[in-house]
């Protein structure tokens, strides 16, 4: 079915953003994590603050996006019929999926695109059906399938 293998993709990708944030956070964490017996110079202090700070905000971002897998991960078992958060969305030429932020893919010769539902776009789509549009920008696409 194309919702589970749109999912599993975006499952994918969602944990390559998590070992990525989760990298960051372990290289800002050994940078903050200085022995204060070799620091003397208080250049050392202001990067370790600066490293700190790093660290706090990654691990704020990875909190984020293993919060948005669970949600996707929450999502496998169901189906939409109307645009809302966890709804695939089919049109001619795209899927859209509803609930986190991704760089688009390619999936079956279309292309994948994730809307969080924060995005302001997600106001125009919430509650559409199969057979109204979509206007993004200057582009229209009718929506053949919800699922």
């Amino acid at each position: 079915m194309k919702r589970a293998e749109i999912l599993q993709r975006i499952i994918e990708e969602q944990n390559k953003v998590i070992q990525n944030l989760q990298e960051s956070v372990d290289r800002y964490k050994s940078a903050s994590d200085l022995d204060e017996d070799d620091t003397a110079d208080p250049d050392d202090y202001a990067r370790q603050t600066q490293a700190k700070d790093m660290q706090l905000r990654y691990e704020k971002m990875l909190a984020k996006e293993k919060n948005d897998l669970n949600f996707v991960l929450s999502e496998k078992e169901t189906s939409h019929t109307e645009i809302e958060p966890g709804s695939v969305v089919e049109t001619e030429n795209h899927y859209f999926f509803i609930g986190v932020a991704l760089p688009a893919f390619k999936m079956e010769s279309k292309e994948v695109f994730c809307v969080s539902p924060e995005a302001p776009i997600f106001g125009k789509l919430r509650g559409k059906k199969t057979g109204d549009t979509i206007e993004m920008g200057s582009n229209t696409f009718k929506i053949t399938s919800i699922f």
